[in-house]
């Protein structure tokens, strides 16, 4: 669907493309004429990605030893005990002191302390059983297996299936193989859990683009009277919007309600998990491993900062907020971001994004072909970059919003300077970074700027790199069981494939958010592309060590 821009939209659209050209080219002109200034603004900007490096190793850490934690407390008793939160906060004290000295007894001792600030303002607790979990799976044309393994780990659920209500939304314009698939998991499922519904997106309705935000919207609309129909209320639903492929950890809907029920704006909050691209990992190449273990450990370090943390892939939010924000858009691509910004917008800034810190597992890229994993790999990181389609919509609304004015000026800079950086960052350093020993003239590369800038390069980089020691050693630790149809030698790739990175952040990492903002700037918009779903071989984020749920 195309829609009319206005003059006004299409100034926003053309700035973020706009800025990436605009260093680009100024990056080389200054090289030219003023290789000394851009000497030291390379400098500058390699010793800011040397103190980012810095930051997010340390993030990446204390991330991983809340999620090694937390992956093994057995969330559903913890949620069956806080219809009294003055007792539960009395059982957290002995639980502290039964700890070691480390951050168990930290996370017992700071959880007892918030949940006594709640009493303190009245709430006295809540019962889980009050609560319902709609899981809406949206897809198109995934094969029968890929929705299995779904399905098989969401039975699988340490939480009461009385209380969890499957919402499986179809394509109408992918025909019957679709329905045959939908039934086929209705059929094996649907006893399994409270209520089993598949809706059918009509294909072409006003106002919606082809994808996943449309089908979506209209499957939660369509069951609003089923719900009704229940006796269940608004109020009692939180909604989990699931990709396909989404493998789900045991405890996942019981970490969920705790964090819903010990909320102090439970309605008003987004419950984002750590997406680990496990599934089918071991059947990929070297190079898309590396590429998705980066999208986990972004996901790592960002849900140990909850002030950047947004909402991504899958994750899960109350009913109450989907219905007053007025659902997901259905003329936007990246759906699963802007309903965070949608629902901050509603709320005047009082709306959060709490971290989980527990896993669901998803696939990784993977074609038939080396070549064709490759390409959907990039055209995967080409959409997930357009979420700079949001500016027209976003940012004026931001600026003018009635939330806390350093909040929002804060967020409107987080999002500029990541989509900036996303764009710019690797092909600066990889590249352009050497220009002015390039274009500067011997006069230049006989100074003590040009004799020395080699040297502070080289070294700026390679501390940032010693910090990718953090993230091989997570990684390894992170893997599932090696498939017993692979060799000792894959192991060794594992380790080997962290020579990729360069190669990866640039073609994988800034070349797709270059296409993405040049796309938007000359009205070139993109549509929603689904990444086609393939396996090779048994689902091994079933297999994760961190899957199996060890309770305490």
């Amino acid at each position: 669907m195309y829609r009319k821009r206005s003059f006004q939209e299409r100034i926003w659209e053309i700035l973020p493309g706009l800025q990436f050209w605009t260093v680009f080219f100024g990056s080389i002109l200054l090289s030219y004429f003023f290789p000394s200034w851009a000497a030291l603004f390379i400098i500058c900007f390699d010793l800011y990605w040397v103190l980012k490096a810095i930051n997010v190793a340390t993030h990446l850490v204390t991330a991983y030893k809340k999620f090694r934690l937390f992956v093994t407390i057995d969330w559903l008793s913890y949620a069956e005990k806080l219809d009294n939160f003055s007792k539960f906060a009395e059982f957290l004290g002995s639980k502290a002191a039964a700890a070691k000295p480390n951050l168990e007894k930290f996370f017992y001792l700071s959880e007892q302390k918030r949940i006594l600030s709640l009493v303190k303002t009245g709430k006295n607790g809540g019962r889980l059983l009050n609560f319902f979990h709609v899981i809406l799976i949206p897809f198109t044309d995934e094969n029968f297996e890929v929705l299995d393994s779904t399905f098989s780990a969401l039975a699988a659920c340490r939480y009461p299936k009385e209380k969890m209500i499957i919402l499986l939304a179809s394509e109408a314009r992918i025909g019957e193989p679709a329905q045959e698939v939908a039934q086929r998991i209705k059929t094996k499922y649907q006893s399994d859990f409270y209520q089993f519904f598949i809706t059918i997106h009509p294909d072409g309705l006003p106002g919606e683009i082809k994808g996943k935000s449309a089908n979506a919207s209209y499957a939660v609309q369509t069951i609003l009277p089923e719900l009704n129909k229940l006796n269940i209320a608004v109020e009692q639903v939180l909604v989990s919007n699931f990709d396909s492929d989404t493998i789900v950890h045991p405890q996942y809907f019981a970490k969920v309600i705790y964090e819903f029920l010990t909320a102090k704006m439970p309605y008003q909050s987004s419950y984002q998990p750590i997406a680990i691209y496990n599934n089918n990992i071991w059947d990929s190449p070297a190079i898309i491993r590396v590429v998705s273990v980066s999208n986990s450990f972004f996901q790592f370090t960002e849900s140990s900062r909850p002030d950047r943390l947004r909402t991504f892939s899958s994750h899960t939010m109350t009913l109450k907020a989907l219905i007053e924000v007025g659902f997901w858009k259905k003329d936007i691509v990246n759906e699963d971001g802007y309903i965070y910004w949608q629902c901050y917008l509603r709320y005047k800034g009082a709306y959060n994004v709490i971290p989980l810190f527990i896993p669901i597992s998803l696939d990784t890229c993977l074609a038939n072909t080396t070549w064709q994993t490759l390409i959907n790999q990039y055209k995967q990181k080409r959409r997930w970059a357009y979420n700079v389609e949001y500016y027209p919509q976003l940012l004026p609304k931001l600026l003018m919003s009635e939330a806390p004015f350093w909040d929002k000026m804060y967020k409107c800079f987080q999002y500029v300077e990541g989509n900036f950086n996303w764009a710019t960052a690797s092909i600066l350093i990889s590249s352009l970074g050497w220009l002015p020993l390039f274009l500067g003239g011997d006069a230049f590369t006989q100074s003590v700027i040009g004799y020395n800038l080699p040297l502070v390069t080289k070294t700026l980089m390679t501390i940032a790199t010693l910090f990718l020691i953090f993230s091989v050693y997570i990684n390894l630790i992170l893997l599932p069981p090696r498939p017993k149809k692979y060799s000792v030698w894959r192991s060794v790739e594992m380790y080997l494939q962290w020579f990729l990175v360069p190669i990866t952040s640039v073609v994988f990492g800034s070349l797709p958010a270059v296409e993405a903002q040049t796309r938007l700037m000359f009205g070139q918009y993109l549509e929603f592309w689904v990444t086609p779903k393939a396996r090779k071989g048994e689902n091994t984020g079933l297999t994760m060590k961190e899957m199996q749920s060890e309770k305490q």
